[in-house]
């Protein structure tokens, strides 16, 4: 008996998370069927290419830092198809604009003009308290950082004597760039966590989309079910029997294990077996919205930056401009610009039903403050509606989030992956897919000593 042979691991979703899955049980020599419900791979991976243009229409971010998607870009010989990013940032205050590289952030933070000499001495304060915790930042699982989850980044810089320009200027807006969300919802945990693992790190692109890293992985897969929505997975002493909707009707199938790959709050749904506690804590779970609008431009903008953080008093639906033309050489034709605007988790909710024409213009509005003169260059536009995107990470969660990881069975058939087990971003989506791979193929593994000892 070899693994090889035993029935197939069926893997519910063809994000970064289940690709990732998927394709290392592959490399293990365990068959594997993926199961989307899409018409494509990528989940929140998405490019659209439009006359010349080159658009992401969901994440466009890609930091060094993400050691799990750089592994399997590595893996997938996909090194020569990476650029190197432009890392400056721009931050507002008022009208003025401030350029801080995203490799450098403490060391460009102490030297700006953003903030007067005595915000920049409070910089210490947070680049030490960002030293003891550094350790803590897993991509893996953040609940390791639990015991810090007991406050938001406003509560944090008002303890530590950071309230003020340091907050309005730069903590606050790292926060709304990074997680859609005001700093006084969520946790100081999720703000550590963007200032070092995503923001404060070299930047990368893809030269043909983000969405040609979950094609790669595809491509290297046997089986991928496009269309195909799973019901339920259920487990019993031989295997799993898994129940989905395809484009010919209901099936159920059998196989020897399964990777669900889902939003937490869907997972009690398609494992209806799962602990109690567990299935309450994904239950609980809330997931923010965004907006993405594509800008294709006549002419590109004299603004140099990558990413312009946009704060609080520029604007309250608006969290971020990528100059996705500045970004990375290839993103638009030949003296044209192309800038995406992403938008607010409540600004999304409260126009997830206005028309695109609607969107767009009060968009523009919000644009112009950043980038004066921009709506008369406006060649085009695309408008990205995202529900769900990331977990709402109020302050405890991380504390709940232990828990849950410390009551997950190891020899289950039945494992779980997906963004909700640490900061929510293309990595820990990937890492995610990795470990409960790693985790099901050494359940697998035992399982399969145990019938070799039994059969003697």
């Amino acid at each position: 008996m070899t693994l090889s042979a035993i029935a197939p691991v069926y893997v519910v979703g063809a994000g970064p998370s289940g690709l990732a899955a998927a394709l290392r049980l592959h490399e293990a020599g365990i068959p594997t069927v993926v199961l989307e419900s899409r018409d494509r791979v990528g989940g929140q991976l998405h490019t659209v290419k439009q006359d010349g243009f080159l658009m992401e229409a969901g994440t466009t971010i890609l930091p060094e830092a993400y050691s799990s998607v750089m592994g399997l870009v590595r893996d997938l010989d996909m090194t020569d198809e990476l650029a190197p990013a432009n890392s400056l940032m721009g931050f507002m205050r008022g009208s003025e604009m401030h350029y801080l590289r995203a490799d450098r952030l403490a060391i460009d933070a102490a030297r700006t003009k953003l903030l007067s000499l005595r915000a920049k001495l409070a910089v210490s304060r947070l680049v030490w308290d960002s030293f003891k915790q550094r350790k803590l930042l897993s991509y893996e699982d953040l609940s390791i950082a639990a015991a810090y989850d007991v406050e938001t980044p406003e509560d944090y810089c008002r303890r530590r004597g950071m309230a003020g320009e340091l907050y309005d200027y730069l903590i606050e807006p790292t926060v709304r760039g990074g997680a859609g969300v005001p700093g006084n919802m969520i946790s100081v945990v999720e703000f550590f966590f963007l200032w070092q693992k995503v923001l404060g790190t070299k930047l990368f692109a893809f030269r043909d989309g983000y969405e040609s890293f979950p094609q790669r992985m595809a491509a290297k897969l046997p089986d991928v079910r496009l269309g195909c929505s799973a019901v339920d997975v259920v487990e019993d002493a031989d295997g799993v029997t898994v129940t989905y909707e395809g484009p010919s009707g209901r099936h159920v199938e059998r196989g020897s294990g399964a990777i669900i790959s889902a939003m937490g709050n869907r997972v009690p749904d398609l494992v209806p077996q799962l602990d109690p506690e567990r299935a309450r804590f994904l239950r609980d779970l809330s997931y923010t919205a965004t907006m993405s609008i594509n800008i294709g431009l006549r002419r590109t903008p004299e603004c140099p930056a990558s990413f312009v953080v946009v704060p609080r008093p520029v604007s309250e639906g608006m969290f971020a401009l990528i100059l996705e033309h500045n970004k990375v050489a290839g993103r638009a034709p030949k003296g044209k610009g192309l800038v995406s605007a992403f938008m607010m988790n409540q600004w999304a909710v409260d126009h997830m039903e206005a028309s695109d024409e609607d969107i767009v213009a009060e968009i523009l509005a919000d644009a112009e403050k950043v980038i004066p003169g921009i709506s008369a260059d406006v060649e085009f536009t695309r408008v990205n509606r995202w529900y769900p995107v990331l977990v709402y990470s109020h302050p405890g969660l991380y504390k709940k989030m232990a828990r849950f990881h410390a009551t997950r069975s190891l020899t289950s058939r039945i494992h779980l992956a997906g963004s909700y087990n640490s900061s929510g971003n293309v990595n820990t989506a990937t890492t995610a897919g990795e470990r409960a791979a790693r985790e099901l193929l050494n359940a697998l593994r035992g399982k399969e000593t145990f019938a070799l000892q039994e059969s003697r």
